[in-house]
């Protein structure tokens, strides 16, 4: 056999191509310094989200942060409390009722910045912008791992949408609502494990996971629906390795049945766990003429959500009755919500079947899924409607908008980093911050306090019921308190009473609006208008607890103080931690002079609300009343360092060294007084009289004769300047003046 003929020419080695870097690695290796991409982009989103949420810094304690930080007595007692907090139900810190549910970790964390910080407002802002930055970060991740870090464009135009969308106002600038962003950012912290542990398989990442996720649940509930979510993840799109699926799913129930019991054991031990009563005037589904009106009502409500997240506006805190009124079937708002909804079940449906891996389709699950908690229309919850509710399914909507554009602009290329610097692409990210910030940054403001936010959204919903009582309820309550002039204060029990009265004509059954207006016409001294707004409202509800209260202080008021008692120990037994009702129990106790049980009741006070003014003063009132002169006067001493300019408790310590006959002292004190308030006529009293007692008679004459120009009423202290006159050597004048006695004060004779 002949030997093979070579060819001539021996082909040249084959030579390696150059092969193109994956997209990650290619961004990767274009930036020069230590910080990826991701880290850079991540900064991006940090102050994007920082400066659009800055101005809700200046705001102050709005809605319920009154009852999460302001008034919990829990919260009050700092690092003290953190274990409490952790086995009690939800409200315990600022009312006993019997359907609370368990959040406590949003308590926790507000405990510890009372710890530092006591009641200003600014650090618990900061902290919520914080953890919404969190959430922002923890959803960028979850999306570039979602791509396998692929397509870190798609998923930071999905961050800067969450980042920037209006409806997240409610959450960000509410301190109460700790509890949703709380949940967002542990229940997207436990995906993002979860998703590392489905590429690793490492157990640890498995238990952390399951842990995070538990604490999304302690967080808030709203994470249940997640059980439905995480299989179709880790089945659907996220499965390479089925049995590690499996035990993600199996590790999510488990924290979830973890949760119920602990749920279940910590309601039970306190009798908090009896069956929710929806009420009317939070949601009138609950009254729906039929079921065909209530799932018309639902849907237009499921409408209402999807026309936020496409049109934010406008923003509103609150919808109770009638701010939705019923639907039918035939509303075209109805109709075109169905339309778009069977649009995008029927999209995502048969992408699935195409494509059981179409990112588009998972957004809108998460979307439907993170929905149906909160649209009444599988089961009714407490509220009609509510931007906070949006929150999580929000995510799904900015995957939504994410893919698209992936899918439609940028033609599921997978560019590098570079592209957000194309004018072609900041054409759209700059217009969405524009609105979207723009309307962000202008709601903040209106989230500055309770009487500015109600009065902005009372524009925008005039017939809510509720929004009219929480406007007339921060009128008579905050901006009274606030407002030192007294004509600008009828004012504002005017303006207060007309709101409290439009509420009622929406709804006359509304008890809490009842209440209200039975307590503003007790601080006018119009006790039957009061006694008759108290006791409709105890018709309506026999156990409401503010309502009981007011009708107490009406009989304190009018002299019936065995009555008063008797209501403020039944407003005790329906909520015991009801620091207003000892405080007024120990009013009434002053006025029997009972002084005994008096400081009993202001000691309970102080323990549930330490630091409460009003309630040390009367203690040292009643130390006062009972010739205990020292204590009285360490309790005004000490409502002083809470208020150093309080008139009101000046003059009382003034009185305590008028009492104890340290003159020199006592005018001290009534002068600083009257400094602070000029027309302060029982200063005027007292000082005359220090003037007298430490023969400064020029004094006690000028001291006296201004307290009559103010009240000539006050008549009591004119033999005390008939007196003056006398040591003067001013006969004539000191008979003048002891004529005048003797017209009030038969007996009184000069010396």
């Amino acid at each position: 056999m002949s030997k093979q003929q070579q060819p001539k020419n021996k082909p040249a080695a084959a030579q390696p191509s150059k092969v193109k870097a994956a997209p990650e690695q290619q961004i990767l290796s274009d930036k020069k310094s230590g910080l990826s991409n991701f880290t850079i982009l991540s900064v991006i989103l940090a102050i994007v989200s920082f400066a659009l949420y800055f101005n809700s810094l200046q705001n102050g304690f709005v809605m319920d942060d009154v009852i999460m930080v302001k008034e919990n007595t829990i919260v009050a007692k700092g690092f003290g409390g953190i274990m409490e907090l952790l086995t009690t139900p939800h409200m315990r810190g600022y009312l006993i009722i019997p359907n609370d549910t368990y959040r406590p970790l949003s308590l926790v964390m507000f405990a510890m910045e009372y710890q530092f910080f006591g009641l200003n407002p600014m650090p618990y802002h900061f902290f919520n912008i914080v953890v919404f930055i969190g959430c922002v970060l923890m959803f960028f991740s979850f999306l570039n791992n979602f791509f396998d870090k692929k397509k870190i464009v798609v998923a930071f135009i999905g961050a800067f949408l969450f980042a920037i969308h209006p409806t997240h106002t409610e959450v960000v600038a509410n301190i109460k609502s700790r509890d949703e962003l709380l949940c967002f950012f542990f229940a997207f912290l436990s995906l993002n494990v979860f998703m590392k542990y489905m590429k690793e398989g490492k157990t640890g990442k498995l238990i952390l996971g399951i842990v995070t996720m538990y604490l999304s649940y302690i967080s808030k509930e709203n994470v249940i629906t997640f059980i439905g979510v995480i299989p179709v993840l880790f089945f659907l799109f996220k499965n390479e390795h089925r049995h590690r699926a499996l035990f993600i799913t199996a590790g999510t129930v488990l924290s979830t049945i973890a949760f119920i019991v602990v749920r279940a054991m910590i309601l039970s031990k306190y009798n908090a766990n009896e069956t929710s009563q929806i009420e009317f005037i939070d949601n009138a589904l609950t009254k729906a003429p039929d079921l065909m009106t209530r799932l018309a009502t639902s849907i237009q409500i499921s409408g209402k959500y999807l026309w936020l997240l496409f049109i934010p506006n406008p923003l509103i805190c609150n919808y109770s009755y009638n701010a939705i009124p019923y639907a039918s079937l035939t509303n075209i708002s109805v109709i075109a919500t169905i339309i778009a909804y069977g649009t995008m079940i029927w999209y995502a449906i048969t992408r699935l079947i195409k494509n059981n891996k179409d990112p588009l389709a998972f957004a809108i699950l998460f979307y439907l899924a993170t929905i149906a908690l909160f649209n009444n229309m599988f089961i009714l919850i407490g509220a009609e409607m509510g931007e906070r509710f949006l929150f999580m399914a929000s995510a799904g909507w900015c995957m939504a908008g994410a893919f698209a554009i992936d899918k439609w602009i940028l033609k599921d290329e997978t560019p590098s980093a570079d592209i957000l610097k194309s004018p072609k692409f900041l054409a759209i990210l700059i217009p969405l911050l524009l609105i979207f910030g723009g309307i962000t940054v202008a709601r903040n403001s209106e989230w500055k306090d309770s009487v500015t936010l109600y009065r902005a959204d009372l524009l925008k919903s005039p017939n809510d019921s509720r929004l009219n009582y929480y406007l007339g309820t921060a009128l008579a309550e905050d901006l009274y308190a606030q407002e030192p002039d007294s004509n600008k204060k009828k004012a504002i029990d005017l303006e207060a009473k007309d709101h409290l009265r439009t509420a009622l004509s929406i709804y006359p059954q509304f008890t809490e609006a009842n209440a209200e207006m039975g307590r503003i016409f007790d601080r006018l001294h119009q006790y039957d208008s009061a006694e008759l707004y108290d006791k409709r409202a105890l018709a309506l509800n026999p156990n409401h607890p503010i309502a009981t209260n007011n009708l107490g202080s009406v009989y304190m008021a009018t002299g019936k103080y065995q009555n008063a008692i008797a209501i403020f120990q039944k407003a005790l037994q329906i909520n015991p931690n009801f620091v207003l009702a000892y405080f007024n129990m120990g009013r009434t106790y002053t006025q029997l002079k009972n002084y005994d049980s008096a400081i009993y009741n202001y000691k309970k006070m102080l323990e549930l609300q330490p630091g409460y003014p009003a309630a040390i003063q009367e203690f040292g009132i009643a130390y006062f009343s009972m010739g205990k002169y020292d204590s009285a006067e360490v309790y005004f001493k000490k409502a002083l360092t809470i208020d150093p300019n309080d008139a009101n408790m000046i003059n009382n310590l003034g009185a305590i060294y008028l009492n104890t006959k340290n003159y020199p002292q006592a005018i001290v004190q009534f002068t600083r007084s009257l400094s602070l308030n000029p027309n302060y006529v029982n200063a005027y009293s007292n000082l005359g009289r220090a003037y007298f007692f430490n023969k400064q008679y020029d004094l006690c004459i000028q001291t006296f004769s201004k307290q009559l120009s103010l009240d000539p009423t006050q008549v009591v202290n004119i033999p005390y300047i008939a007196l003056s006159y006398q040591e003067l050597g001013n006969m004539e004048q000191a008979h003048k003046y002891e004529a005048i006695s003797r017209k009030y004060f038969s007996d009184f004779k000069l010396k």
